[in-house]
């Protein structure tokens, strides 16, 4: 089981136990907020009104769907009865 954390268009997965990093994806669209939630075997990340799907074991890109329509804006996600979405800063 890996940590999967999401920053300026890339995904990575961490060892929890001891903090290796496991591997590291960029993604084929660039943005600094990117969202991620693990389903079932795989990652889904969203960046910029896109979504990528990537094997958990291996970082390795599965599909990319632009989400036409969608605008370039964060993405929420949510599966499994969890969820994650970004929240806007307060100034």
């Amino acid at each position: 089981m890996h940590i999967y954390i999401g920053s300026n268009s890339r995904v990575a997965a961490v060892d929890p136990r001891d903090g290796r990093l496991v591997w590291q994806t960029d993604l084929p669209v660039s943005g600094t907020v990117v969202t991620v939630l693990e389903h079932e075997g795989r990652v889904f990340a969203g960046c910029r009104g896109h979504l990528v799907a990537l094997d958990a074991a291996s970082g390795r890109i599965l599909w990319s769907n632009g989400l036409e329509g969608f605008g370039y804006h964060p993405v929420s996600l949510a599966g499994s009865g969890r969820g994650v979405q970004v929240l806007p800063t307060v100034s």
